[in-house]
């Protein structure tokens, strides 16, 4: 993988133009989006994954095959251009993909794609609710992309390009527990 910024998203460029390219005619642009960022996610959160799948002393078939398994039910596309990814030691670049991929998406299809983490699904009337509020402060038609996460007990966490709004129980206990430890530090 090269070290060189502008030839890393150059190779990115090429990633997310391959794959929108060939999740366009199945108009399946979104649902890659989310595939992708759960791909982000599972390989950057798992040390010994990464260090697998950039192990040229393991088989290129093998660690292929490791993508399979571990991303059953990914678009055939996303698993082609990870395969690719992996042949050419550029798992690195994956964060930088998603990013890439997730502008490219947004503006193919004309909205901005808003993640929202909750403990339970939401229901339709709070999902419009959500939808039409931040389209609204966006100026522009907002696609959710819906996660569970049992870990913030309870409330919302929104983000978009790098921007969070953090409304979960859990962060709230932890503002709690950072003045009470403050107050209490000082006498």
């Amino acid at each position: 993988m090269s070290t060189d910024r502008t030839l890393q998203r150059k190779e990115s460029a090429v990633y997310v133009q391959t794959l929108l390219e060939a999740v366009k005619a199945e108009n399946r642009v979104f649902e890659v989006s989310g595939q992708l960022e759960q791909a982000v996610t599972i390989i950057r959160g798992n040390f010994e994954l990464r260090n697998t799948l950039g192990d040229q002393g393991v088989p290129l078939a093998a660690r292929k095959n490791i993508l399979a398994e571990l991303f059953t039910g990914f678009d055939e596309a996303l698993l082609a251009v990870l395969g690719i990814m992996v042949e050419r030691e550029d798992i690195p670049l994956l964060s930088r993909v998603n990013e890439a991929y997730v502008e490219a998406a947004e503006e193919y299809l004309g909205s901005i794609i808003l993640d929202v983490t909750t403990v339970v699904e939401l229901d339709a009337p709070l999902r419009e609710a959500i939808r039409k509020k931040y389209s609204a402060q966006l100026g522009r038609d907002v696609l959710l992309r819906e996660h569970l996460d049992p870990s913030i007990m309870g409330g919302i966490v929104i983000s978009t390009h790098g921007r969070r709004i953090d409304a979960s129980v859990a962060s709230q206990l932890e503002s709690a527990r950072a003045v009470l430890a403050d107050v209490t530090s000082r006498g």
